[in-house]
């Protein structure tokens, strides 16, 4: 197998008597799809964090393109290639695609002594960058007219702008439409062609079975199990994040619903919002005891 391009070894994180990470190891190799699995608070979004810099390890070592660092800071992270793509979006709806590629990093060229910005050059790469992502937008169009889709496209644009080797996605497709994640999806295995690794962070199973090409899983702060997702079943998967078999869990929860008194405390009728758009027509109940 090839050379891994980030290998992070029994990392440790905590905020005060909170053990948010105890020992977690994660190895990802160039080129491949890689999911973190885990429950809510399970420790995902900090090993991540400590990744790109934004938190620095209690313990542990992280190892990127076979050099071993005890801590990364943001700046550094991003030279090394480390990318990462929130679930909240960063583009700001009042610039246009090309000011978003090159928020605090224009470039520049000397004329009489004077640098100035060169936006001849930076539209050439934007263009060229656009090109390579599929995405197909006007550079001068404001990001408030770009579909959610076409929004995350441009968060991997600016994220390859910066050479990254390594894309961190975190629930990626929880505002996407199906054709949105195809799109999506299309992408990400071009980007797989090139050499490009995504860490890719999701609770949709599904996805993880049809995108990625092997996976990690998380419980209460630290690795419990790695290897090909072909060689594991969903249900494997949800019993290595959980601890315990899920339809056991459904069962006694039906049981105990079934056991009260079906009295509706909260209920909600036909409701659409103004612009017809974000919601519409949505009905339902909620009785006690219910999950």
């Amino acid at each position: 197998m090839a050379t891994p391009y980030i290998s992070m070894a029994g990392i440790g994180k905590s905020f005060g008597p909170v053990h948010a990470l105890k020992s977690v190891n994660l190895t990802v190799y160039p080129g491949e799809i890689h999911a973190l699995l885990g429950e809510n608070g399970a420790g995902k979004s900090t090993l991540m964090k400590v990744l790109s810099g934004i938190h620095e390890p209690t313990k542990g070592t992280i190892t990127i393109n076979n050099i071993s660092y005890n801590k990364l800071d943001h700046k550094l992270a991003a030279q090394l290639g480390i990318g990462i793509i929130y679930q909240e979006l960063s583009v700001i709806d009042e610039l246009t695609v090309l000011e978003n590629l090159y928020i605090g990093r224009h470039l520049t060229k000397k004329i009489c002594g004077v640098n100035i910005i060169d936006w001849r050059e930076m539209r050439v790469r934007a263009a060229m960058m656009l090109l390579r992502v599929g995405l197909k937008v006007d550079l001068d169009e404001k990001v408030a007219n770009l579909s959610i889709s076409h929004k995350q496209m441009l968060e991997i644009a600016k994220t390859l702008m910066l050479d990254a080797k390594v894309i961190i996605m975190d629930e990626p497709t929880s505002s996407l439409t199906n054709k949105e994640v195809d799109y999506l999806f299309l992408i990400m295995n071009q980007l797989r062609k090139e050499g490009t690794a995504i860490v890719y962070i999701s609770h949709k199973l599904a996805e993880i079975r049809r995108i990625c090409d092997r996976y990690t899983v998380m419980k209460d702060g630290s690795s419990v199990c790695s290897g090909m997702v072909s060689d594991v079943s969903n249900d494997d998967i949800v019993r290595l994040m959980v601890g315990r078999e899920l339809q056991n869990r459904f069962n006694a929860m039906k049981e105990n619903v079934s056991n009260l008194v079906h009295d509706t405390v909260f209920e909600v009728r036909n409701v659409t919002s103004r612009d017809r758009k974000k919601v519409r027509d949505i009905s339902f109940s909620v009785c006690r005891g219910e999950y």
